[in-house]
């Protein structure tokens, strides 16, 4: 495992094709998603869950989620409780991580395929996406609607792989938990853990499956991948 920033001259001339998680990578959902499992399990249960319980719940599917929390309640009536409420104050608690649309394009620009794996449902992916109009900047989109089989399986990654065309060995992964970095290493991809993760604080990051690289923003990924022409006219360091 390398953190980075660094020099790199070489060793990514065959990689095309970035791969990026969105909750808790490009799109800061925290507060959403905290909020979004305090009321609704204070509503359900009566009870006020804590902080480690919904750091938990990143990188899961909502049903297992929900199964953990919740064992008493009906599963099906508390999903869908949870993303109406989270349906209301979507838009409201969401933002980019710093970079996010410079970096998109940057890639873009330099000739990568950039596509978009993620576990979050489609109508709410698209949703975000638009908000911000950074829909345009992939190549393609799978979502927890498109597929039966989710992150930490690997089945995701090879889907967006076959979707754009590209073989594992010519991808990177971007992603914020232990399911994103398992999928990748099981796939075959290079795998990046984002610094900025509240899945797997800096304490953890060194426990489960080890990611290739650990980046501190994500204006380090065009850097890593020899991208001379960055961010606002600067230069990656060589």
């Amino acid at each position: 495992m390398n953190n980075y920033p660094g020099n790199n001259d070489s060793g990514f001339s065959h990689i095309n094709t970035v791969l990026f998680d969105l909750d808790g990578t490009l799109l800061d959902s925290n507060d959403c998603i905290i909020d979004s499992w305090r009321y609704t399990v204070r509503s359900l249960t009566g009870r006020d869950i804590t902080d480690e319980e919904v750091f938990q719940t990143f990188g899961e599917m909502l049903p297992e989620s929900t199964r953990r929390i919740m064992p008493d309640v009906d599963t099906e009536y508390a999903m869908n409780f949870f993303r109406s409420y989270q349906r209301e104050i979507f838009l409201d608690r969401i933002k980019l991580f710093d970079g996010t649309e410079e970096v998109l394009r940057a890639l873009k620009a330099a000739g990568y395929k950039v596509a978009l794996v993620t576990s979050r449902l489609k109508s709410s992916t698209e949703r975000g996406l638009a908000h911000f109009g950074i829909d345009s900047l992939f190549d393609a989109v799978l979502t927890a609607s498109d597929i039966d089989k989710f992150k930490p399986d690997p089945a995701p990654i090879f889907a967006i792989l076959e979707m754009i065309g590209s073989r594992p060995e010519e991808a990177i992964l971007i992603g914020d938990t232990a399911s994103d970095i398992e999928a990748g290493r099981a796939a075959g991809v290079i795998t990046v853990l984002v610094e900025w993760s509240q899945a797997l604080p800096s304490d953890k990051q060194t426990e489960g499956p080890t990611p290739d690289f650990i980046i501190k923003e994500l204006r380090d990924i065009p850097k890593l991948l020899g991208v001379k022409e960055t961010i606002k006219g600067t230069r990656a360091s060589s």
